[in-house]
């Protein structure tokens, strides 16, 4: 039996929206993204979980983006979520588990 372990941001639809789902696919170019739009809001995940780095958006929208404005428009997200100034990474990790073989925080330091 394969588990799943999908990971992401629920975030309401905005004119924002879009260019947070590109800048995610930019993020993670290895990850199958599953989006499912509900008209109102759109659930994006991923295998393990995505990350979304400030940098990204901030090419994409072509303007300064603060990580806070994430927050506006997430109305919820699946596995669980780090959040700093320069990145949102959700991700999935059960209580027993610890660390996953491979998993990396954003600056390579290795963490989950």
């Amino acid at each position: 039996m394969t588990v799943t372990r999908p990971a992401g941001p629920v975030l309401r639809n905005s004119e924002m929206t879009q260019a947070i789902v590109e800048a995610m696919a930019e993020d993670n170019p290895s990850k199958t993204m599953i989006i499912a739009d509900h008209n109102g809001y759109m659930r994006v995940e991923a295998e393990d979980g995505l990350i979304l780095r400030r940098e990204t958006v901030e090419a994409v929208l072509g303007r300064k983006f603060r990580m806070q404005e994430l927050e506006l428009i997430m109305s919820a997200f699946s596995g669980q979520i780090e959040m700093t100034t320069e990145y949102a990474r959700w991700y999935f990790k059960s209580p027993a588990s610890g660390p996953r073989n491979g998993s990396a925080a954003p600056n390579g330091k290795g963490g989950a």
